[in-house]
């Protein structure tokens, strides 16, 4: 199995003022930290949808190699709790496809009281992993989430199950999917 080269980023290009010597430069804070940092995370996507224009600007101010992971909104994880999301999965597909080959991994970041079911999660799912080829990682939080079961599922869409600090259950300190 070939394993990609993992990226360290962080969640946003925000540069506090007591750590802008280590991203020197004049031009903007994405700029100054894809220079230094190879990847980071677009939280923001997770509280409001961006305009395909945005993605391609921050794509664009992003030298080659740079990867943007994206969090898929809360209107799919949170409000729609997986369910019925097609409409807006195809929303947030279509507008963070605007980064292009700087589009790296989505994020699946489920609620705390979002249980694993099968008959919701597997079409889910199925759908995402229909509609997008690349890396995905989940984040689940229910203790449901890190039995055999979801672990087999996620491992059959090819879906990475991170792991969490703090682990809600010692299985969710290890990677798995």
């Amino acid at each position: 199995m070939i394993r990609p080269k993992p990226a360290i980023g962080t969640a946003g290009w925000s540069i506090p003022k007591q750590h802008a010597a280590a991203f020197p430069g004049d031009d903007t804070h994405l700029e100054r930290y894809a220079r230094v940092l190879p990847a980071v995370e677009i939280n923001t996507s997770f509280y409001r949808p961006h305009r395909p224009a945005t993605y391609a600007r921050w794509a664009a101010a992003a030298p080659d190699g740079f990867r943007f992971a994206v969090k898929i909104p809360r209107a799919i994880t949170h409000e729609h709790r997986l369910a019925n999301a097609d409409a807006p999965l195809a929303r947030f597909l279509d507008e963070a496809q605007a980064l292009g080959d700087r589009l790296g991994p989505l994020l699946l970041q489920l609620p705390p009281s979002l249980r694993y079911d099968s008959a919701v999660a597997d079409p889910f799912l199925a759908n995402l992993r229909g509609r997008f080829t690349g890396d995905i990682a989940c984040e689940p939080r229910h203790v449901s989430w890190f039995a055999d079961a979801a672990d087999t599922r996620l491992a059959e869409f090819r879906i990475a199950r991170v792991a969490a600090d703090p682990a809600v259950v010692p299985r969710a300190a290890e990677p798995g999917g």
